[in-house]
């Protein structure tokens, strides 16, 4: 029996990966040390960006989950963190829209830095696409995709029109993805953008997005000139039903309800009070719609989909 306790702790060693997190030492018993991504989530879990899963108490589990689809609040942690933001100063200082969740500072990172893809409609609690991913880690990491207005035929399922399909080219271009490959690590000239990805696929994007922009967040303030506040919309209606803004804020709408929202500038149903305030689509639970308030005066709003829930915007 002495012996075998003895050889227990090379066999757990050699089942997964050792890492130390929050001075604790601890083995991903899912992280086989022979898998393609043991060594980028051993990188990433030393350099703090993962720890793995937590049971309801808060202790660590042991468990990493390589092969788990993540979310999209995930992902953002994942790139805030990659990209070595201080989030904690950050979700200090910037309302970051949605404060009762457990990613609300790194929600708060993406508003201040002005990550494209909160201006699109996104679920933060389900699964993200792989493109979805893509346009993070360009946010993230402050790559310039402006310039990549045509997509190369290095992928035969994105086109031009493909969503977020410049952040894909531009990550391709650099090294940090490279789309799929067959057994023999050949290229299949597939990326599936609109697929889920998997929690090991996302931390080795973060790595090499890493290795390649270095960490572009690391000592950044934020800037509180750069304002922003929030509207919730419950079964009440919006609250605050009347928000005072200074010009330039950005307003993050939430669906806090169990209907569908679609915020709209008065009056019903042109929406012509301010072109452009109209979210043009409705939000599911848990979605946001975004919008910067450049101009001065009074501006009723309402739900698209029950015209008599109204709010009002006071720009100053």
């Amino acid at each position: 029996m002495a012996s075998l306790l003895f050889l227990l702790p090379t066999v757990v060693n050699a089942m997964g990966i050792q890492v130390i997190i929050d001075g604790q030492t601890l083995v991903f018993m899912d992280v086989p040390q022979s898998a393609w991504y043991a060594t980028f989530v051993h990188d990433a879990a030393q350099a703090g960006i993962v720890n793995g899963y937590r049971d309801d108490h808060g202790n660590l589990t042991g468990r990493f989950g390589p092969e788990n689809s993540i979310t999209f609040a995930e992902a953002l942690k994942v790139a805030v963190e990659g990209a070595g933001f201080d989030e904690k100063l950050y979700g200090s200082v910037i309302d970051s829209g949605i404060p009762s969740h457990w990613a609300s500072a790194y929600m708060s990172v993406a508003k201040a830095e002005d990550f494209s893809i909160v201006h699109t409609h996104y679920r933060i609690d389900i699964p993200a696409t792989r493109a979805q991913v893509a346009e993070l880690l360009t946010g993230a990491f402050g790559v310039d995709v402006t310039n990549v207005t045509a997509v190369s035929s290095r992928y035969t399922d994105v086109k031009t029109s493909t969503d977020f399909a410049a952040s894909i080219e531009a990550l391709s271009r650099d090294g940090v993805v490279n789309g799929d490959t067959d057994l023999h690590d050949q290229p299949l000239h597939t990326y599936r953008p609109t697929d889920r990805v998997n929690r090991a696929e996302v931390v080795k994007m973060v790595m090499k997005a890493r290795e390649v922009y270095g960490e572009p967040g690391a000592g950044q303030t934020p800037d509180t000139q750069n304002e922003s506040s929030a509207v919730s919309y419950t079964a009440a209606g919006f609250s605050p039903a009347v928000l005072h803004v200074n010009v330039g804020t950005k307003v993050t709408f939430t669906n806090d309800s169990g209907e569908n929202l679609w915020v709209a500038s008065n009056p019903h149903p042109s929406h012509t009070d301010y072109s452009g305030f109209d979210s043009l689509k409705a939000l599911k639970h848990g979605e946001t719609y975004t919008f910067t308030f450049n101009r001065l005066g009074t501006f009723g709003y309402h739900n698209h989909l029950r015209p008599q829930m109204m709010g009002t915007i006071v720009v100053e």
